[in-house]
């Protein structure tokens, strides 16, 4: 996908405190900060475990960012499906919906026409690759093809550094595998 505008991207990411919301979130400023000359990474906690609430918002620019909070973004993931009804309307008209959908039913889908809605099977190809703690790198790799606004080599240098250390090569090829895998998810939707 072409990117849309390569000067700025903002991403609100939300979903269940445990599913790495907030790491993939920190990730994907620490990548941004290769790329782009201004970053912000807000993350929120309703509770401070797994199981509540949970998002976090990444912005970054060739401008100064004024404010590293936003209600409406141009793209919105979302991971688990019960918290689709609270962020079905903070995408931007003509911005990019990112949906986790294992398991989803009709009822469950988005009802909005103005957006760019995407919905990828993370916990299933997680799942098919070993480890469904990694669900949320097979999003971002969805976000980084759909969005084209962050080269996938620079996530993949932040995975390595994030993840290396004595004895964990299986783990960096675990989730550089996870990411890729989102990568192609995506492509093959577009």
């Amino acid at each position: 996908m072409e990117r849309k505008d390569a000067n700025k991207g903002e991403l609100l990411i939300a979903g269940i405190g445990g599913w790495g919301i907030v790491t993939i979130g920190d990730m994907l400023a620490k990548a941004a900060l290769k790329e782009f000359e201004n970053v912000a990474w807000f993350p929120s906690y309703a509770t401070m475990m797994r199981g509540g609430e949970s998002e976090c918002c990444v912005m970054f620019s060739h401008k100064r960012i004024s404010s590293p909070v936003i209600y409406r973004s141009s793209c919105v993931m979302v991971l688990g499906a019960s918290r689709i009804p609270d962020f079905e309307n903070r995408v931007k008209p003509g911005g990019l919906m990112l949906i986790e959908s294992t398991g989803m039913n009709e009822g469950n889908k988005v009802k909005r026409n103005d957006a760019d809605i995407r919905y990828v099977s993370a916990i299933e190809e997680a799942t098919k690759l070993g480890s469904i703690m990694n669900t949320n790198l097979v999003m971002l790799g969805a976000y980084v093809a759909a969005s084209g606004l962050i080269s996938k080599e620079s996530i993949l240098e932040e995975i390595n550094s994030r993840f290396a250390g004595k004895g964990k090569h299986k783990i960096v090829s675990a989730c550089n595998e996870a990411f890729l895998a989102g990568l192609k998810l995506t492509q093959q939707q577009a």
